[in-house]
C-alpha cells in the first residue's frame, strides 16, 4: 500500500510537472532562450522537490493505521503544492518578457528586472501568457533629456536604455529593415567559426547571405549569435559563439 501511495503520488506530480514545463518552454522560452534565461536550473528544482523529495517523503512517512496520518499526508501535499508554486513564479520571472534592440545588438530583458507595466506604448505590455516581445529602445529626441539619461546611466549606474520599458517601441518589420546594416558580416562569423555556422547551415539550408547576424546577451550574462532571415525577419536559430570576440577582431 505503501509503494502504491507513493507510486500515484509520483504519477500524479510528473503529470503536472511535465505540462508546466512544456508549456513554460514553448511560451517564454522560445527561440533558443533556454540557452540564456536561466530555465535549467528552476526546472531541475521543480523536479527534484515535486518528483523525487515529494513521492519519496510519502513513502517513508505512510504506514496503514497511524495516528494522525491523514494529516501527515496533507501537509507533505502542502509543501509540495508550495514548492511547486514558488517554482513555478521564479520561472515566470526568470523568463524573457522581452528581446531588446538596442544600438547594435539585442538583449533579454526578464520579468524580474523591469516592471512591464511601464510600457505604455500599445501592443507590447506582457502578462503571465505572454511569450517574449521584440521591441527597440531608442533614446529621448529631446537633447537634455537624452544627455540626463546618459549621465544617470553613467555617473549613477542607472539601468541602461534595454532596461527601460518606457523607452520601448514595437520592432515591426519595416522598423527592423532598417536595422539590418547593423548586423555582423558574414566573413567575420566564418573565419571564427567555420564549423559552426557550416552545421547551422545544414541544419537549416540556405547561403551565408540569406541570413542576418546579430549579437544577443541573455539573462545570465552570457553572449550568442542570434541567425536571422533577411526576408522574414524571423529568428532561425543560435549559434553558440561569442560575438564579442569576433566584433573585436574586425
Amino acid at each position: 500500500m505503501r509503494t502504491k501511495i507513493a507510486l500515484r503520488n509520483l504519477y500524479i506530480s510528473q503529470t503536472i510537472i511535465i505540462l508546466f514545463l512544456v508549456f513554460a518552454y514553448f511560451l517564454w522560452f522560445p527561440h533558443s532562450f533556454i540557452q540564456l534565461g536561466g530555465f535549467s536550473k528552476t526546472a531541475f528544482m521543480l523536479i527534484f522537490a515535486d518528483l523525487i523529495l515529494g513521492p519519496l517523503l510519502v513513502f517513508i512517512i505512510f504506514k496503514e493505521g497511524k495516528k494522525y496520518l491523514k494529516f501527515d499526508i496533507n501537509v507533505l501535499l502542502a509543501i509540495q503544492i508550495g514548492a511547486f508554486a514558488f517554482g513555478a513564479y521564479s520561472l515566470f520571472l526568470k523568463h524573457p518578457a522581452y528581446a531588446v534592440f538596442a544600438g547594435d545588438r539585442f538583449s533579454l530583458t526578464n520579468v524580474s528586472a523591469i516592471y512591464p507595466q511601464q510600457s505604455f506604448i500599445s501592443g507590447i505590455k506582457t502578462h503571465f501568457f505572454s511569450s517574449p516581445k521584440f521591441v527597440v529602445a531608442s533614446l529621448p529626441k529631446d537633447t537634455k533629456a537624452q544627455s540626463d539619461l546618459i549621465l544617470n546611466i553613467v555617473l549613477n549606474q542607472a539601468p541602461d536604455i534595454d532596461k527601460r520599458p518606457a523607452h520601448y517601441e514595437p520592432l515591426e518589420y519595416e522598423k527592423f529593415k532598417t536595422l539590418l546594416s547593423k548586423s555582423i558580416p558574414i566573413k567575420h562569423l566564418l573565419q571564427n567559426n567555420h564549423k559552426k555556422f557550416v552545421d547551422f547551415y545544414d541544419k537549416h539550408g540556405g547561403k551565408p547571405s540569406d541570413y542576418a547576424y546579430f549579437p544577443l546577451t541573455g539573462n545570465n550574462k552570457k553572449s550568442v549569435i542570434w541567425v536571422f532571415d533577411r526576408n522574414s525577419l524571423e529568428p532561425i536559430g543560435i549559434v553558440d559563439s561569442d560575438p564579442w570576440v569576433i566584433i573585436a577582431k574586425k
